[in-house]
């Protein structure tokens, strides 16, 4: 029996008991929550588990799960709570820390993706993958959402990439030892309506042209809705181009997210950039 909840984050596996072991049990109740995931909608199936537990870390790294972060000491807090915790588990092994794995899936055939905190060795990559967009999009003659000339050569655009990579605000998709999408969250910047609550901000979301269709765009979103959830907060704001034929708008839309406040930047020519503010309530 496997037990679970989905929620904006993502597939939570709460339980997984397979009392006949080595039989493909656990394995196929794996499966099923995958596709419970899909059939939701959403591309992570994540779950929490002891430092102790070592036969089932071994079990789902097999399984393709990724160590995604450590909580330390929270069996201990726990245990304030709830006295009846055992100090030593499997093993011999005193119970102290929570590990976090999780699955981050896309479409059948597709290269696996993991999403990871970025450095500053991923600044150059991730302003490549907005050189060619930016290339794509002139291409398509939409020059209104980014202009022509190449993000790497923009100082400005540089300057915020470095900062996001030094204050731990970058994340970067990878597959196949590759950087094939970036996600910068924070604090919403000045030019966007303000809000009079705590919330997480996306401020840049790019994924590589030759992975159209992988789903990309979407795994960094169902990030970026899991580090709000982790941290306590409860909404998550993007905003995007909403000039021309807003078809971007309509993407975040299918992804969730319900378009707000619409504002503009000014341009130095004299022009005036559309902007186009959604939101998804996380709780």
């Amino acid at each position: 029996m496997l037990t679970y909840e989905v929620d904006a984050p993502g597939l939570e596996i709460v339980t997984v008991d397979a009392p006949a072991r080595r039989q493909g049990v656990g394995t196929a109740l794996l499966e099923a929550a995958r596709e419970v995931a899909v059939r939701s909608g959403v591309r992570r199936v994540w779950l929490i588990t002891t430092n102790d537990n070592l036969d089932a870390l071994r079990f789902y790294q097999r399984r393709g799960m990724r160590i995604t972060r450590a909580h330390p000491g929270a069996v201990q807090r726990a245990r304030l709570h709830k006295p009846a915790i055992p100090v030593v588990g499997d093993y011999g092994i005193t119970l102290h820390d929570e590990l976090e794995l999780e699955l981050l899936m896309t479409p059948e055939g597709a290269p696996p993706v993991h999403v990871r905190p970025g450095t500053l060795a991923d600044v150059t990559p991730v302003l490549a993958l907005l050189d060619d967009a930016t290339e794509w999009l002139v291409g398509l003659g939409r020059t209104g959402q980014w202009g022509t000339e190449p993000h790497s050569t923009n100082p400005r655009r540089v300057a915020a990439m470095m900062r996001w990579a030094t204050q731990g605000q970058l994340y970067v998709a990878e597959s196949g030892g590759a950087v094939v999408g970036g996600l910068a969250v924070g604090a919403a910047q000045e030019w966007v309506p303000a809000v009079d609550e705590p919330e997480l901000y996306v401020n840049l979301l790019v994924t590589d042209r030759t992975r159209k269709g992988d789903g990309l765009g979407g795994v960094l979103l169902d990030h970026a809705r899991a580090l709000a959830v982790q941290r306590g907060l409860g909404l998550l704001r993007v905003d995007c181009y909403g000039g021309d034929d807003r078809a971007l708008v309509g993407w975040y839309e299918r992804q969730g997210l319900t378009p707000s406040a619409r504002f503009t930047v000014p341009r130095p020519d004299g022009t005036e950039w559309p902007g186009q503010v959604l939101e998804q309530r996380l709780r």
